[in-house]
This record gives structure tokens, C-alpha cells and sequence, in this order.
């Protein structure tokens, strides 16, 4: 498709964003380094091929033809948040900025009093009926996702993050992806930063960031069956949580998102990573489509990005260790991979961490193995919790939607 994304150029002295001459640099830069990827994008999808920069800008004018190919399949967008209600309605309109009308967008208030944003929502989607206020007062992100899942209409359920910034053919790639081959079940898409302006942002982007390249890709445990001795199980490399869509049949089957992972539990993280694994191996195929793209926006302070190295570290043994407790088969299967999987993380060469630089910290590697070693205690700790929560949450009203409000 044309209207894949296909790589990175950078520009110096650019001071704004606003500078009117950005766009030709972009369009110059990017025909001077990735040209023959251009060519061969063009070709593959049977368009004319440019000759010259300038005629990119013709044809990035097409790029949204088949965008009404699927206008009647049904999607629904949920976008789960926490204390961050201007971000959130941000987010939510973008996506109504996008190329896919026919969308349920579903705000998933976890805080303890959603009237504020449940107002605020009204307030500013009251002409449309297309976005609602959802209340899950019980903490943790798994039990928004599952919330968003419990009252979407769509046949198609997106789940994102409110600190990201949607291109305005997301959902649109999201659909067509379902269509590039059998029994996919679910999608994932491309998440790169929104910015790399401090040396906090950029060291994220060293531990590995979010972006899984610029190749589409199917997995399954059939005839995409990747080698390696991790596969299945190194489900980072299917996607991030800020970008996943799934058929409805399959994320029901597979049983939503785990309760005991994810931001908000003792656990920190894991809980996509879950779901994406737990996908494969009930027999769906997943589709990293990069076209389906976004931007994060990272975190800012080298304080914020410590905290961060070290929950994603905690994240990642709490749910193998959920993996290992959840079955026999499972265990075994895991335990054989436990030394291929220690080099992973900790090989200086591995894919994981060949993008670090000799400047980039041993604190924060030391942080991240810390993480490691408390993830297995982390994720007892988050199914007690859990237990805790689920017997006390008779308090609750249970499932309370807010609708935006008509106003004459």
C-alpha cells in the first residue's frame, strides 16, 4: 500500500513545527534516503512510479481512496484513562477526525469520581453519539480494557491509550489488516514517538521503545510459525497494548485481558503481552500492520523513565510467571525457553538490546533486572489484590455508562 509507512528521516534546524518549509525538507530528505523503498512500495501496489520528490505530493492525495471500503463494519475505540481527562477527549477526537466514520468510541473512566469527566465528555461530543463515558471504579488497566470490552457495540474492539496521537487512517489499516489472511483474530499497529527532544525520550527509544518496524507481519503456530526458541512466548514482538485491535469472536474466546496484570495491580505491566501470546496459541493469526500508526508521547524526565525500565521489568516475570502457574503444559513449555530467554534479556548482542549505546545507563539495566526478580513476588501479590477487590465490589453501582446529554 502507498500509504505505508516505510522509515525515519531526521532534519536539522528545524526550530518548529509550525515552519512552513517542512514539508518539502520531509519530502526531499525522505526521496534522497528511502527512494528505493518508495519505488518498490509503489510497484507492489501497482501505482505509478515516482521519478522525481515532487511527485509525492500527487500521489499522497490518493492515499485515502479505499478508505470507504469498509464504512459499514462497525468499530469501537476504547480509550481507558486515569486523571488525564484533557488528553483522553483529545484522543477521542482524533479518531473522530479519521477516515472511518462508523465508529463506537468508549472513554473508560478508572478513577474514583468520574462526574468530572463524565461532564466533560457531555460537554464536547454532545452532537455526537458516537462517544460515551464509562465508569470502572475498580483500579487496574486490564479491568478498564475489559470494561471498554464489556459494553462495546463494534464487531471490531480497539484499545488505546490516552497518550497517543492517531493518524487519521488508524482504524481504516486496523480493518483492511483483518483481510491479509486467514482467521486473523487480531491487529496490531506501529506506535513511534511523538517527539525526542530529552535524553530521557530517547533512551526509551534505545531500551527498545514501541515501534515493531516497518514490515507488515502475520504470526501464527501454523504456517507463521517464526523460528527461535522463544516463539510464542517473546509476544513483545507481536505489538504494544496502545495499539491492539481484535475480532470480537477472538478476544471473547480468548477471555479478555488478565485482571492480575497490567498498570494498576502489583504486577505493573504484562497484560498485553498476555493477551497477544494467549491470541496465538488459541489458533488466531495476528497482523502487525504498520500502516495502522500512531505517535507517543514518551515520557519526559529521566526520573519518570527509571520508574518506567523498572515496571516494564516486573511486567515482564509477573506474566511468565502467571505462564508458568497457569498450567503444566505451559510450564514445561516455558521452563525449556528460561536460558534462551536470560540471554535474550541480558545479551549484550540480543535483539532486545542492540539498539543501546555505550551511553545509555547501567542503572537502568540494573533497574530492569531489579524489576525482574520482583515480577514473580509482584504477581502473587496482584492475585490477592485481586481477590480483595472482586469480594468488596459489592460497593459499586457496577456497569454505569454515561451518555453525552442533547442539548437544545
Amino acid at each position: 500500500m502507498a500509504d505505508a509507512p516505510i522509515g525515519f528521516v531526521e532534519l536539522e534546524g528545524v526550530t518548529t513545527h509550525d515552519d512552513p518549509s517542512i514539508v518539502e525538507m520531509v519530502r526531499t530528505r525522505a526521496w534522497d534516503e528511502l527512494r528505493e523503498d518508495m519505488i518498490e512500495l509503489f510497484v507492489n501496489a501497482g501505482l505509478p512510479v515516482p521519478s522525481q520528490s515532487t511527485d509525492l505530493c500527487t500521489f499522497a492525495q490518493q492515499s485515502t481512496q479505499n478508505a470507504a471500503a469498509h464504512e459499514e463494519v462497525l468499530v469501537s475505540v476504547v480509550i481507558c484513562t486515569l486523571h488525564n481527562d484533557e488528553a483522553a477527549m483529545s484522543t477521542a477526537a482524533r479518531v473522530l477526525e479519521g477516515t472511518h466514520d462508523n465508529l463506537d468510541v468508549i472513554i473508560v473512566d478508572n478513577s474514583d469520581s468520574p462526574e468530572r469527566l463524565a461532564v466533560k465528555v457531555a460537554q464536547q461530543f454532545s452532537d455526537n453519539g458516537r462517544v460515551r463515558h464509562v465508569w470502572e471504579p475498580r483500579r487496574g488497566l486490564s479491568r478498564a480494557r475489559n470494561k471498554g470490552l464489556e459494553v462495546a457495540r463494534g464487531d471490531i474492539i480497539v484499545f488505546t491509550d490516552d497518550d497517543v496521537i492517531v493518524d487519521r487512517l488508524w482504524v481504516t489499516k486496523i480493518i483492511e489488516a483483518f483481510d491479509l489472511a486467514p482467521n486473523v483474530g487480531c491487529v496490531t499497529g506501529s506506535i513511534i514517538p511523538a517527539e525526542l527532544e530529552t535524553p530521557a525520550q530517547d533512551l526509551l527509544e534505545q531500551f527498545g521503545g514501541f515501534n515493531k518496524g516497518f514490515a507488515t507481519a502475520i504470526f501464527n503456530m501454523t504456517d507463521h510459525r517464526r523460528p527461535g526458541p522463544l516463539y510464542p512466548y517473546d509476544a513483545g514482538r507481536f505489538g504494544s497494548g496502545a495499539n491492539i485491535a481484535f475480532k470480537r469472536v477472538c478476544i471473547d474466546e480468548v477471555g479478555g485481558f488478565d485482571n492480575h496484570l497490567g498498570v494498576g495491580t502489583p504486577a505493573w505491566g504484562g497484560e498485553d503481552i498476555d493477551v497477544l501470546r494467549r491470541t496465538i496459541t488459541a489458533g488466531y493469526s495476528l497482523v502487525y500492520v504498520p500502516g495502522a500508526l500512531m505517535w507517543h508521547r514518551h515520557r519526559r524526565s529521566y526520573d519518570a523513565l527509571r520508574w518506567q525500565i523498572y515496571r516494564y521489568g516486573v511486567g515482564l516475570s509477573a506474566t511468565v510467571t502467571k505462564w508458568v502457574t497457569e498450567d503444566r503444559g505451559t510450564a514445561v513449555e516455558v521452563a525449556r525457553r528460561l536460558p534462551a530467554g536470560a540471554l535474550y534479556v541480558l545479551g549484550p548482542k540480543s535483539k532486545k538490546n542492540k539498539s543501546k549505546t555505550d551511553a545509555y545507563p547501567k542503572s537502568l539495566t540494573l533497574l530492569e533486572l531489579a524489576g525482574l526478580l520482583v515480577g514473580p513476588f509482584a504477581y502473587f501479590r496482584s492475585r490477592r489484590a485481586a481477590r480483595s477487590v472482586d469480594n468488596d465490589s459489592k460497593k459499586y453501582p457496577g456497569n454505569v455508562v454515561f451518555r453525552p446529554v442533547k442539548r437544545g
